[in-house]
C-alpha cells in the first residue's frame, strides 16, 4: 500500500471515530474522549499528507521497476 494511501485512511478513520462519538449515545466524558481522539488521528493524517508533498520521497531503483509495464511478448505470425 502507497503511502498516500496510508495517510487518506488514517484521515478517514479520524473522521470515523469523530462520527461515531457523535451519533452514538454515551456517557459525556466518553464523547469527550473519543471526539479528542479522532481529532489527534485526523491531524496526524494531514500531517502526513502535507509532510508527503513538502519533501516528496525520490523514487529508487527498486520502485521504478515494480511500476514499470509488462513488456510484451512478440508472438510468431503464422502465415497460412
Amino acid at each position: 500500500m502507497s503511502s498516500l494511501t496510508k495517510a487518506a485512511l488514517i484521515c478517514g478513520s479520524g473522521s470515523m471515530i469523530i462520527l461515531v462519538s457523535i451519533l452514538i449515545n454515551l456517557p459525556f466524558a466518553v464523547q469527550i474522549f473519543l471526539l479528542l481522539t479522532g481529532l489527534a488521528v485526523s491531524v496526524y493524517g494531514v500531517f502526513l499528507l502535507v509532510k508527503m508533498v513538502v519533501n516528496p520521497a525520490e523514487k529508487t531503483s527498486a520502485t521504478l521497476t515494480e511500476q514499470a509495464p509488462p513488456k510484451k511478448k512478440n508472438r510468431p505470425t503464422s502465415t497460412l
